[in-house]
């Protein structure tokens, strides 16, 4: 072998050798950021993904990152959500991460009972869905028919669960995946018993949901579902005190005797049958309480001050159970 070919080939395996260690270092070489997080949302180009992540300090040098990213097809596998760096990173461990998907999910309870309003607190603040998008969406009809929700509002349909969601999650996606549990849920046989009691879903949940506020334990939900279902099949009005507060925006107190007279749609003391929507999101118990409610005559029943009610057939019966509770108070 000539020299010279000998010094090409020396030279050339040095470059290799320089270009290999160059790139152990480059990729495993640790870092130092300030602990951040990044948001990749749904549909973000891999250079606005790569912008987003030298915007944040965490990667150093984008044009590279962006070259080997790309020759590796890393632009083909990047989840959205939110990914967090601490402080400590490297630009394999970046590529990994994203790589991986590996991104922040919250768990989010959304208890029995909850309005829209208080639905979409909890998404705005414990999973960074939007708030103001939520309750765009939750009144746009057009948007809820193709879901399946054939009405002006959303309140009701969003099915109480826990939830595991990506933080940052398009409050789009929360909405369907709540709407498609309740779908799940209320299945052929449960709407085989609304024809039955002559109910559409949409008075299924609305007869629920009156159930979910008025009761505190479960085991009164069959009785408190018998006096609403009695008053709505004989054409009596519901009077239901949840009603009036909801259509009062849900006050915080109780109600006064003039807010029984407070011009709503929702207030059925003034209103006969159902209100137009459900009050808020009845859970499976209030569901399946108001398909199937206690066989009774009762029509009137009253807070007995312990969390619990009386219930009764007539309304002088009515009037001396809240006279003797009130005596009990004293």
């Amino acid at each position: 072998m000539s020299s010279r070919i000998k010094r090409t080939f020396t030279a050339a395996a040095l470059t290799l050798l320089a270009i290999a260690v160059f790139m152990t270092w480059w990729l495993f070489g640790p870092y130092q950021i300030r602990a951040t997080s990044v948001f990749v949302e749904d549909g973000d180009p891999f250079h606005k993904v790569v912008r987003k992540l030298k915007d944040g300090d965490v990667v150093k040098s984008p044009w590279f990152f962006s070259k080997i990213g790309l020759l590796i097809g890393l632009d083909r596998h990047i989840l959205a959500g939110r990914y967090d760096f601490d402080r400590k990173v490297s630009n394999f461990g970046i590529m990994r991460k994203l790589w991986r998907g590996d991104i922040v999910y919250a768990t989010i309870t959304v208890p029995e009972g909850y309005t829209l309003r208080q639905i979409g607190t909890l998404l705005d603040q414990q999973c960074g869905g939007k708030r103001d998008i939520f309750d765009s969406l939750v009144r746009d009809s057009q948007y809820l028919a193709l879901l399946g929700v054939n009405t002006v509002s959303g309140e009701g349909y969003l099915f109480p669960e826990t939830y595991r969601f990506p933080w940052g999650i398009s409050v789009d996606k929360a909405i369907r995946m709540m709407v498609g549990q309740l779908f799940a849920r209320v299945d052929s046989g449960m709407m085989a018993r609304c024809d039955t009691l002559g109910y559409t879903l949409h008075d299924l949940l609305t007869m629920a949901s009156i159930v979910e506020r008025e009761g505190l334990h479960e085991d009164e939900f069959g009785l408190i579902a018998s006096v609403y279902r009695n008053r709505y099949r004989i054409g009596m009005k519901l009077q239901a005190d949840p009603t009036v507060i909801y259509g009062m925006g849900n006050l915080n107190r109780k109600l006064l005797t003039r807010d029984y007279q407070f011009p709503s749609e929702y207030n059925t003391y003034l209103h006969l049958g159902l209100p137009p929507t459900p009050i808020c999101s009845p859970g499976m118990a209030a569901i399946e309480a108001a398909l199937y409610p206690d066989s009774t005559n009762y029509l009137y029943f009253v807070a007995d001050g312990s969390g619990r009610h009386v219930f009764n057939r007539t309304y002088q019966e009515h009037l001396s159970d809240i006279r003797q509770i009130r005596r009990n108070r004293k």
